[in-house]
């Protein structure tokens, strides 16, 4: 019985926080992204440009039948057929979860009104606070979805069917390409609007949304892979040395990090090398390489950027 409990304790809160998650990116799009016409990738982006391109001309249009909260749950759904059918059935509920209540805080919001943040032109300070935080927003709901092993469909969805069918295929730069072409059709609101204006003008005006919209696309995957990979910053060590039991001795007493020493072979010369393999946080950068210098003003090493480290002394390990 206490298992049966723990079991719906966790799925309450699992899916309590699976809607919030899905209401601040709602609350991104509508408030910040869809009213200064930002198209910043994905079926969201699409569904803001076929909203604010109708909305020109249709208003009542736009407002109904390519509203976004029609538009993106009408999107998703042979995404989501693909879904259930390619990929594991519990990233089909958990995303369809998130179209779903998506599309319906994105309706409730346009029923009530709710405000909106929008710029009055592009040279406007408000514009550029709109596209960042609708990026950073949207990075926070992304990030806790993907951890949550869900999304709010569209190109999440194609990146794992494509890493399905080709795991050597760099899904990354497919989706950024994607993303980019909708980035770039955004120009179309900017020329819309400069109708009868001279070059300049009409030049500023299309190049104004394609810019704003890569700004939110980037304010969002710079988040999302915050929110992923964790805040804390490290980078690895890769230490050339003779005196390499000085240094991993220093490593430990000294810096308090761990290292480990791997024998190699000199290609020109044909000599032994010890080579120390040192993962430390960034603020430790300095006094690390000020340390090693001391021991060894011949030292080899070059640094690297550590993307993700877990175990003693990082993350769980602290």
């Amino acid at each position: 019985m206490k298992k049966l409990q723990k079991k719906a304790s966790y799925y309450v809160g699992f899916y309590l926080l699976f809607s919030a998650l899905s209401f601040i990116r709602a609350l991104a799009t509508y408030m910040f992204i869809v009213p200064n016409a930002f198209a910043p990738g994905g079926i969201g982006g699409i569904a803001s440009l076929l909203y604010n391109i109708v909305g020109q001309y249709d208003v009542r249009l736009a407002e109904t039948v390519f509203n976004p909260a029609v538009t993106i749950f009408v999107f998703n759904v042979p995404l989501l057929i693909l879904a259930l059918i390619k990929l594991n059935k519990q990233f089909f509920i958990n995303t369809t979860i998130g179209v779903l209540q998506y599309s319906l805080f994105m309706a409730l919001f346009s029923l009530c009104n709710f405000p909106v943040f929008r710029g009055m032109d592009y040279e406007s300070g408000v514009m550029f606070l709109a596209a960042l935080s609708g990026g950073v927003i949207s990075g926070i709901s992304l990030g806790g979805m993907l951890l949550m092993n869900g999304s709010m469909g569209g190109t999440d969805i194609i990146a794992k069917l494509v890493y399905l069918k080709n795991p050597m295929i760099n899904v990354a730069w497919h989706l950024f390409i994607f993303d980019s072409i909708v980035v770039v059709a955004s120009g179309v609101m900017g020329l819309i609007g400069a109708q009868g204006d001279d070059s300049p003008t009409v030049f500023i005006n299309v190049l104004s949304p394609i810019l704003y919209s890569f700004i939110t696309l980037y304010a969002t995957s710079k988040t999302a892979d915050i929110i992923t990979t964790g805040l804390q910053s490290s980078v690895v060590f890769n230490i050339v040395t003779e005196k390499y039991q000085e240094i991993s001795d220093m490593i430990v007493t000294k810096m308090h990090r761990g290292a480990t020493v791997f024998q190699g072979e000199g290609v020109f010369t044909h000599q032994n090398r010890h080579v120390v393999v040192c993962v430390a946080k960034r603020k430790q950068v300095a006094q690390l390489k000020k340390e090693i210098k001391a021991i060894d003003p011949n030292v080899f090493m070059y640094i690297t950027n550590a993307r993700e480290v877990s175990g003693f002394g990082f993350r769980s390990g602290n």
